[in-house]
């Protein structure tokens, strides 16, 4: 990795409200190389203050139209981000194994690739799946609505961020809900790559959030 390409590793402000916004105090995590036990990177460190301006702009996010979007326009969205996803997996796999120290090879497969995966899969199950049917009734036929549940929060741990990111983020767009993420906060330049993503793929402000942060932070 070269100088210039650390040098975009340090974030200075946070995701929230489909803008990059300046955290509400001035702490800061470092993110240390497992290689060379070296500051790689570095982030805001995410406060209460800055967990409720994320939920508030995930709830406008919700009430806002994703949260009554058909099927069809949310996946529309996701397979665009998808299409981005594949198109950065190298830059991706990179970054992983630079922030949490695994082979490049399981970064490639495990890693960016499953995240893939999990991201193609509810792309097209939220083509397929019936939000809307019509069940027979004792007294007459019944329609069952699924609804999104509003506002989720993905806590995350540093193994595998971006996958399981996406185990949690994938299905909550499917079904119209947002989400506040908060990445682990030993592996959350990740978490940034995929907040450009989400901007580049036309997600509607609000409806990704995150917050790096620590355990007290993810408490709140």
């Amino acid at each position: 990795m070269t100088t210039s390409q650390r040098d975009t590793l340090h974030h200075d402000r946070l995701y929230i409200g489909g803008a990059w916004v300046a955290p509400a105090t001035g702490d800061r995590s470092s993110v240390i190389s497992p290689f060379t036990e070296e500051e790689l990177g570095s982030t805001p460190e995410g406060a209460p203050a800055d967990v409720d301006a994320a939920v508030a702009a995930a709830r406008r996010g919700f009430d806002g139209g994703w949260g009554t979007s058909s099927a069809v326009e949310r996946a529309d969205v996701m397979e665009r981000l998808h299409t981005l996803f594949l198109e950065r997996s190298d830059e991706l796999a990179n970054l992983i194994t630079a922030e949490v120290g695994c082979p490049l090879l399981f970064s490639h497969f495990g890693q960016v690739g499953a995240t893939g995966m999990v991201l193609d899969y509810f792309v097209k199950l939220t083509r397929s799946f019936a939000f809307e049917e019509v069940r027979p009734g004792m007294m007459g036929p019944a329609l069952v609505r699924h609804e999104p549940v509003g506002v989720c929060a993905g806590i995350v741990p540093w193994n595998v961020p971006l996958f399981i990111s996406m185990l949690k983020l994938a299905p909550a767009l499917a079904g119209g809900s947002t989400m506040v993420l908060k990445p682990a906060p030993e592996t959350p330049l990740s978490a940034y790559a995929l907040a450009e993503l989400c901007a580049d793929a036309g997600v509607p402000d609000g409806v990704v959030n995150i917050v790096p942060a620590g355990r007290e932070t993810g408490q709140h």
